[in-house]
């Protein structure tokens, strides 16, 4: 059944992989100006930690998606517009799970197993295949992917938001309200 909200297990899943997104991205940031010790591979670990916790939450995000509520285009928009969304919906989904999955195989390939900030480790199962230089560079690019991807969804919302004037930010922002909407009473 069409809505014009999303329902809440999907707005917690989208705000809680947004935020391990973030933090994962963030901490390779920082990790890129450390050198080698036992700080960096605290942060390199942590940023292993938030995206298997964003392959975790994939499944749940997916089901969540097929069988929660459709959400209806605004009113209004074109077909191009519409489409355009549900494609990037599509590739936001497919690097966020090509990115963990890669991130995972880089850490696979390296040369004694990866530390996850002291929690446990990841088998270096992949060191005879030489692949690790590949695998980073994949994860890379498809890092690069996911902020622009993730830069054009934050436009486009915005968009919505102070042009449109429209109710798409209201749809995943809990309280947000629709603009020209009537008070209730």
């Amino acid at each position: 059944m069409p809505a014009n909200r999303y329902s809440i297990p999907s707005i917690v899943l989208h705000w809680t992989m947004a935020l391990a997104i973030l933090l994962a991205w963030g901490g390779m940031q920082i990790a890129e100006d450390l050198s080698r010790g036992p700080t960096k591979a605290l942060v390199e670990g942590s940023h292993a930690l938030f995206g298997l916790g964003v392959l975790a939450l994939m499944l749940p995000r997916i089901l969540a998606r097929l069988l929660g509520r459709r959400v209806t285009a605004p009113e209004g928009a074109p077909e191009w517009e519409v489409r355009l969304a549900a494609a990037t919906h599509l590739l936001l989904y497919a690097l966020m799970l090509a990115l963990p999955v890669t991130g995972l195989l880089t850490a696979m390939s390296g040369r004694g197993p990866f530390d996850l900030a002291g929690l446990g480790a990841i088998p270096n199962l992949l060191t005879s295949y030489g692949l690790r230089g590949t695998l980073k560079g994949a994860h890379e690019l498809l890092a690069n992917g996911l902020v622009a991807v993730v830069a054009l969804h934050v436009a486009a919302t915005l968009f919505h938001a102070f042009v449109r004037r429209d109710d798409v930010a209201a749809r995943m922002i809990p309280g947000l309200a629709r603009r020209d909407a009537a008070p209730t009473a």
